[in-house]
């Protein structure tokens, strides 16, 4: 007898022991002697673990509606404004392999909780910082503890639910938790600093933690460590070097372009990363276990997750640009705006289990994946003449599908590794989304505001002043401080060449967006014919 796999063949060469995920079989859930059902008591377990996950993702979205009033007390210079809203995001991506290793000796829920307790403490040391260095330290202590949480809570996640389906919905309503809190963040903040002071943004994560420390103990699965892994330091110390050399240079080649220092950053951090691999291959004790990479669904679906973060967030840095600069919402409406999306990426991804649970995920996965190319590409062709709903309904539905299908990705490559190797799968997909985002906006940003310079630069025979038009095109934004000084006819001519820059920008963005979605559904196709016997 044989059945379709979902998309390929699996190698043989590294097979999960009889308690582990079932690899070939690609779904993505754990394959047991056994399935008991979750209980109610497990259920509360993941209740109060998602909480403070919720909150954590507030932190990431609200902190950039509380940057003024902060700005505004503790008078940050220079580069502390960078480094108060970045240094979490460095610290998070470059510990996170490490923590992938921790979790499994030390054991999840000892890690989870302990993480909980720094991010309650950093969050009390950020609320109350009395300067930008202090609140620098505490944004660093809350990026730490983000690191060591994700990992920890994704494997109790994976022991705790045992049955297939419970699984499932587990999963996606532990990704939920995080997509709601990206999507509550600035309605929160803005409700809190409507009565509060800026710091309350972080001290209301003090009680939250509080629920899981008090109810963990007695909720989550039984704390199961492996004193046997041993951690190898100096592959900590390049994992980390590494990481945040080669996500701050390309951060600030985003920001900046091409200048010496990000690009020596950038150089030296793709260094230190070529040693930590090598290393890994020759140390008793690797920080990452580098079969993973024999497993042809971790390999395929870090490749699909790449080439979609990759590819998506540019758009996501140039939308919100797009509708104060051409459409004229102030940062309050753009909020609002983009409510609706951030609501239908946290129902989609609710939705996960329904992909998850066909019997050909590789068909449901090609599919969702072509109708998000399909979707991009009416918001390329759409997005000049679309009215104010048209444009809410188009991201809506954009968000909605896109969100059951990372998720889905982050399933199928989480529950191809071995069950003790959770840990490092799931870092592994957090750090490989973190380098996509931070090269998405290095380079495909660097793209993007080329192009909306070349579109400004064909305006030079207007009636615009060339200086004027040279300040225009320093940053998308930049036109904001020009349009004063011009006489109302230059403004009108500068606000069309504008319109037409960065409208062309972020149309080729999501044109991009369309042709990696539609070439990745391609990629899937070949991959569902195959089979393999039971």
């Amino acid at each position: 007898m044989h059945r379709s796999t979902d998309l390929l063949e699996e190698d043989h060469d590294y097979r999960p022991h009889a308690h582990t995920a079932g690899v070939g079989d690609m779904t993505g859930t754990a394959q047991f002697d056994a399935t008991p059902r979750a209980t109610w008591k497990q259920w509360a377990g993941l209740t109060v673990m998602v909480i403070p996950l919720f909150m954590l993702a507030t932190d990431v979205t609200a902190l950039y509606l509380a940057m003024p009033a902060i700005t505004a007390d503790l008078l940050p210079v220079g580069s502390q404004q960078l480094w108060i809203l970045h240094i979490g995001e460095f610290l998070s991506a470059a510990t996170m392999i490490t923590f992938g290793l921790l979790a499994t000796r030390i054991g999840p829920r000892r890690l989870l909780l302990g993480a909980v307790a720094v991010y309650a403490l950093a969050s009390a040391v950020a609320a109350y910082a009395v300067n930008p260095e202090m609140l620098i330290g505490g944004r660093a202590l809350l990026g730490t503890a983000a690191a060591a949480f994700t990992p920890a809570g994704m494997i109790l996640v994976r022991r705790t639910f045992r049955d297939p389906q419970q699984y499932n919905v587990a999963f996606a309503a532990y990704m939920a938790a995080f997509a709601g809190g990206m999507a509550a963040g600035p309605p929160v903040a803005g409700l809190i600093l409507e009565h509060f002071w800026w710091g309350a943004v972080f001290l209301i994560n003090v009680p939250i933690a509080a629920v899981l420390l008090i109810g963990g103990p007695f909720l989550l699965e039984h704390n199961y460590a492996d004193h046997t892994v041993r951690i190898d330091l100096v592959s900590v110390v390049l994992s980390i070097a590494a990481i945040v050399t080669l996500v701050y240079g390309l951060q600030e080649l985003s920001a900046s372009g091409l200048s010496w220092l990000p690009m020596l950053s950038s150089s030296l951090g793709g260094g230190l990363l070529v040693l930590f691999i090598r290393r890994q291959y020759t140390s008793a004790h690797p920080l990452l276990d580098l079969n993973l990479f024999r497993i042809r669904t971790v390999r395929l679906m870090l490749l699909i997750l790449c080439a979609l973060m990759f590819s998506m967030t540019v758009v996501d840095m140039l939308l919100p640009q797009y509708l104060q600069l051409i459409r004229g919402f102030s940062p309050l409406e753009t909020g609002l705006v983009l409510l609706a999306p951030a609501l239908a990426s946290t129902a989609g991804t609710m939705l996960t289990p329904l992909l998850a649970g066909a019997n050909n995920k590789g068909l449901a996965l090609a599919g969702s994946m072509a109708l998000t190319g399909l979707l991009a590409a009416v918001l390329v062709l759409w997005l000049p003449e679309a009215n104010l709903l048209g444009l809410i309904v188009a991201l809506t539905l954009l968000a909605a599908v896109i969100a059951p299908v990372v998720a889905l990705i982050s399933q199928l490559l989480i529950g191809a590794a071995p069950e003790e190797k959770t840990g490092s799968a799931t870092a592994l997909q957090d750090v490989a989304s973190s380098l996509s985002m931070a090269s998405s906006l290095a380079f495909l940003g660097a793209g993007a505001l080329a192009l909306y310079r070349r579109v400004l630069a064909s305006w030079a025979d207007t009636d615009i002043p060339e200086e004027a038009l040279d300040s225009a095109s320093e940053s998308f934004g930049a036109s904001t401080a020009v349009l004063p000084l011009l006489e109302s006819a230059e403004q009108q001519v500068l606000m069309n060449a504008v319109e037409t820059g960065l409208t062309t920008a972020i149309q080729s963005g999501y044109g991009l967006f369309a042709l990696v979605s539609l070439l990745l559904a391609g990629l899937m196709m070949p991959l569902m014919a195959r089979r393999r016997p039971d």
